[in-house]
């Protein structure tokens, strides 16, 4: 997104839109996907020598459930976006678009899950325990430190 310098009025401007999600440049990231527009509700002002940009910021999200690995829809969300960019008089834009993204992405959680509730999948077999139970559950798991009650030291 790239703010025109020349237009902002002497109090600032207000602006409110959208990009596309396409943006915040996901395609190599294979556990999240953007399903919707990066929407914004910015004020800008020129102070002095720096442009001010703050507002808020909203991205519609598909996470891989970091217990289960199923995709959920989420929404990040910064309410607190500020940032300050130099400007001279030969300035005549400024882009925002990697501040936007990378701020966005600092507000995905590094270890999403789909809900309180999920059960994730079974250490043993790999089934997802939210659908179905297993027979791994039941089982008596062997102690990996058993091999240690028979030292002698």
């Amino acid at each position: 997104m790239k703010i025109m310098v020349a237009r902002i009025p002497e109090g600032g401007s207000y602006l409110e839109g959208d990009d596309p999600g396409t943006i915040m440049e996901l395609e190599g990231i294979p556990s999240i996907r953007a399903v919707g527009d990066v929407r914004y509700e910015l004020h800008i002002q020129q102070v002095s020598e720096e442009l001010m940009v703050h507002g808020m910021l909203l991205l519609d999200l598909d996470l891989k459930c970091a217990r289960c690995t199923q995709f959920f829809s989420t929404t990040v969300a910064d309410s607190d976006f500020v940032r300050a960019y130099p400007v001279s008089k030969d300035t005549e834009s400024v882009d925002i678009t990697i501040d936007m993204r990378e701020d966005l992405l600092l507000h995905i959680s590094a270890f999403p899950v789909c809900g309180e509730g999920c059960k994730g999948l079974c250490a043993q077999c790999g089934a997802d325990l939210n659908k179905r139970s297993c027979a791994c559950e039941k089982q008596e798991r062997p102690n990996p430190w058993s091999g240690l009650d028979s030292l002698n030291l």
